[in-house]
This record gives C-alpha cells, sequence and structure tokens, in this order.
C-alpha cells in the first residue's frame, strides 16, 4: 500500500487483494489515479479489474453518475465487502474519507486508514458508506442541507482570521443556526455531528478581514461542494472552482498566490453505517 493509505499497521488478507483495488479505483475515479496509493502499476490494476469483473459480472458504467459505481457491483460484491469491512473493523480500524480542506484532521488519527483526499459530492460519499467501501466520511453541513430540507439552513456571518494558509475557525453563532447536536439517520447511514464551525478562509498572509463584495474566492469544484459554492454566492462574492486533486497545501498556495482566499466550512459530520 502507498504511502497516502499506510498510516496504520493494518494489512489486509490477500484474499481481498482485488476487492481492495476495486475499491480504491472507485475511490481514486479511475484507474490511473489508483496506481500511485496501491504502489502498482495501471497494467496491473487493468489485470486486476478484468478478473474480478470476469468472475463477478461487473458491468463497468458508460458515464457516471453520483449514485452509481463506477466499476460496478453485484450483491456478491455487497456481501464481500461487507466481510472486508468486518475484518477491518474487528481490527479496530476504520476507512475514513475526507477532502484536502478536512484531511490533515485525520492523517495522524490512530487506528484510522485514510483514502485518497478529494472532493466528493455528499451524496456520492454516502453512495461509498452505503456499499461498505468507506466506513465513514467527513462531510460539509453545507453540502448536505439541501439534502435534509429539515435542517435549519440561511446564512450566517463569516470571519477571517490572522492565520494565513490554514482552515480558521471562527466564534460560533447565537441561536440555532447550523449546528447540530443529535445523530440523525440518513438513508440507511447515520450523520453524526462532531463539532460546529462557521465558514473559513484559507487567506494570503496579512489578511485580517472579509474580502469586499464581488471579490474572486477560490472554492473547491462545483460539482463537489455546491453548498460551499451558494454559501460563498451568499457572501456576494463571486465563486472561482480551483481543480480537483490538489493537496490542501498547493490549495493554500493557490490562495496565497492568486489574491482570492479559499474558501471552506468547517463543521464536520460522520455518516456511518448503523
Amino acid at each position: 500500500m502507498g504511502a497516502t493509505l499506510a498510516a496504520t499497521s493494518y494489512r489486509y488478507p490477500e484474499l481481498f487483494d482485488g476487492l481492495n483495488t476495486l475499491d480504491l479505483m472507485e475511490l481514486c475515479g479511475s484507474m490511473v489515479a489508483a496506481a500511485g496509493p496501491l504502489n502498482l502499476s495501471q497494467p496491473t490494476i487493468s489485470r486486476r479489474y478484468r478478473k474480478i469483473s470476469r468472475d463477478f459480472g461487473l458491468n463497468k458504467a458508460t458515464r457516471r453518475t453520483i449514485d452509481d459505481l463506477q466499476y460496478g457491483e453485484t450483491e456478491c460484491i455487497r456481501l464481500l465487502r461487507r466481510a472486508f469491512q468486518s475484518h477491518r473493523l474487528a481490527s479496530g480500524v476504520l476507512r475514513i474519507g475526507s477532502d484536502p480542506l478536512r484531511q490533515g484532521l485525520i492523517d495522524r488519527a490512530r487506528q484510522v486508514q485514510p483514502v485518497p483526499a478529494q472532493f466528493r459530492h455528499v451524496r456520492w460519499l454516502h453512495r461509498l458508506v452505503e456499499s461498505s467501501i468507506l466506513d465513514g466520511a467527513l462531510v460539509s453541513s453545507l453540502e448536505i442541507e439541501a439534502l435534509l430540507a429539515e435542517r435549519p439552513q440561511g446564512p450566517d456571518q463569516r470571519a477571517v482570521g490572522e492565520q494565513p494558509s490554514v482552515p480558521i475557525a471562527t466564534a460560533q453563532l447565537r441561536g440555532e443556526g447550523v449546528c447540530r447536536h443529535a445523530a440523525k439517520e440518513w438513508d440507511g447511514c447515520l450523520l453524526v455531528p462532531l463539532g460546529f464551525w462557521q465558514l473559513g478562509l484559507v487567506a494570503p498572509a496579512g489578511v485580517q478581514e472579509l474580502p469586499p463584495r464581488w471579490s474572486e474566492v477560490a472554492v473547491p469544484p462545483l460539482d463537489g461542494a455546491p453548498g460551499l459554492a451558494s454559501a460563498v454566492r451568499q457572501q456576494q462574492w463571486m465563486a472561482r472552482p480551483v481543480p480537483q486533486g490538489l493537496s490542501l497545501q498547493q490549495l493554500a498556495a493557490v490562495a496565497g498566490d492568486s489574491g482570492p482566499a479559499l474558501c471552506c466550512d468547517a463543521e464536520l459530520v460522520c455518516c456511518l453505517e448503523p
């Protein structure tokens, strides 16, 4: 396993080699992207996929949708994934998904096996958890507001601290806002609030106040964080999407070099199968 996936001493049985490759292909989005974390060549990954797809009747999706796995799934594969998950959990290990803005929260967590950090739509994260590819995911409350209509919504006040190039937490608002205190069922999963932060900015050095209206503010790709982009527009800023696949350090460089701050909300919700 590559350095990205080597945060724990957990080693899965060789029996799950093909399934683990299939999981990483789903998590990374392509065979080429999965090659690095798996420390395998793209031809090796392609051979493994051909074998497992032939053995289990998998059909690669002709087009990518949020609710469908890209490399196919059958009932047998679902059962195998649950067995793989049971082995991880019995070993005291969790496979947790996140994005580059939140990856630092789990990088040094003991017995947490991270996956390559990407900006993913919250429904896609739900699908990965529901399929037992992930055991849990750190997500943004802004991304689930439109999906769970009964959750309180509405803009709030944002503030920027003095520290550059890091997500900056701001003071908690009075009233209900978007803070949640109780777990909630969501289509077979649980949404578990882990804390509350308001919208923060990864800002260039020296920035100590909010950008004026109509300023450009860098945000994650719109198809992975529509709620965050909406919150930026509510502040009357202009959302400028950044490329997928950047690390937090690279994202901070985007903010530092080109002027616009990088927006990230930081209320964390854990998506766990009950």
